[in-house]
């Protein structure tokens, strides 16, 4: 019975509060949607994919599982060059970058997930122009830096710049929806804490319920006036 007491009470006191939860999480909803829009950097990111070459050739078995080897060991040492310094400070000098254009990119990744001979080389940056102009010097000068260290150019652009107009970040619907569901969960825990927590009668109705026994009447407060 008390159970169904407070289940009735806290839906009661919900659905009386049930403007102020609207204004709250609209507001809060609101006010993340803006600082998305107008405060957040977004961060575009454009790809490129490269094809490294298989110069062995050989056909028997201990031959094949050789050159397999020497490929994957090959596909890590250009994984790893391409986080190097020195093809990074080639791209930036190549394209006249300042301090402040520089910092606009904030990650360079090369990538061979899938094991294959593909690579895929990932730029992201919060000025996407820049970013696909940076792409294309970054590939000139990984290409020519790998050329002149191992003596040979076993890399092949398969696809040049490639990303969406839209940015990767912020994403704006997913944070709306975090907003709602942070700001939901924050207005109904100040409505249990200030009202279904509370001791205090609010209403003849609240008193008649705790009392079981009806109320004849209200005695009305009346402010004193003051004397002139």
């Amino acid at each position: 019975m008390d159970i169904s007491n407070n289940m009735t009470k806290i839906y009661s006191v919900i659905k009386s509060k049930l403007l102020f939860l609207i204004i709250f999480i609209l507001l809060g909803v609101g006010g993340v949607t803006l600082y998305t829009m107008f405060a957040i950097t977004p961060v575009y990111s454009v790809s490129s994919t490269l094809i490294l070459k298989i110069m062995n050739s050989e056909k028997n078995d201990s031959q094949v599982m050789e050159a397999l080897n020497l490929f994957q060991r090959q596909a890590k040492t250009y994984l790893e060059i391409a986080a190097l310094s020195p093809v990074k400070e080639a791209t930036d000098k190549a394209l006249e970058l300042s301090s402040e254009d520089a910092s606009k990119i904030k990650s360079i990744k090369l990538t061979n997930d899938s094991g294959s001979q593909l690579m895929t080389l990932t730029i992201k940056a919060s000025d996407r122009d820049l970013a696909n102009q940076y792409i294309k010097q970054y590939v000139k000068q990984y290409k020519q830096f790998t050329t002149e260290k191992f003596g040979r150019d076993d890399l092949a652009i398969v696809s040049e710049a490639q990303g969406s107009l839209k940015p990767i970040y912020p994403v704006l619907w997913k944070n709306m929806l975090i907003a709602f569901i942070v700001f939901s969960f924050i207005a109904f825990n100040i409505i249990f804490i200030r009202y279904v927590m509370s001791d205090s009668i609010d209403s003849s109705d609240e008193l008649e319920e705790l009392t079981g026994v009806p109320t004849l009447g209200m005695i009305p407060v009346i402010e004193k006036k003051e004397r002139r």
